[in-house]
């Protein structure tokens, strides 16, 4: 973390239709310029996608748009909590919430701040996802 700017690299997350549920995973690849811009690409269980951005550091807030290509677009819009960004995505009439963290985080360390949060992120079962209700 420079200047408290996220780390680029490799994130990985999940976000939820509403805020329970299913928690539908999503990798991806995120560079935090000093300027606050964020570029990045990824892939989710809907399509791949690009994502370009702000982060505030004064704030410690980003938002991005993610892209899907030769799909609809998303708003996301987090809080950054050393070691994470959480926050909520929207759609048109349609929301829900995020959780993304980097990869380069040990599991342990991470595990043990999970702990410390009382926070749960089992993965998702790949039977258990399924393609976006949302279509343009």
């Amino acid at each position: 973390m420079v200047n408290g700017v996220p780390p680029s690299g490799r994130w990985k997350g999940y976000y939820l239709y509403g805020y329970a549920g299913l928690k539908h995973q999503m990798s991806l690849q995120l560079a935090f310029g000093i300027d606050g811009r964020i570029d990045g690409d990824g892939v989710d269980d809907i399509a791949p996608f690009v994502i370009t951005g702000h982060f505030d550091c004064a704030k410690r807030h980003a938002s991005w748009v993610k892209a899907y290509r030769g799909l609809h677009t998303v708003q996301y819009s987090g809080s950054y909590c050393h070691p994470s960004i959480c926050g909520d995505w929207t759609v048109r009439n349609a929301t829900g919430g995020f959780w993304i963290w980097p990869i380069s985080l040990g599991e342990s360390e991470f595990s043990e701040t999970l702990v410390e949060l009382d926070l749960d992120v089992e993965p998702v079962p790949s039977a258990a996802r399924h393609r976006s209700p949302i279509t343009e």
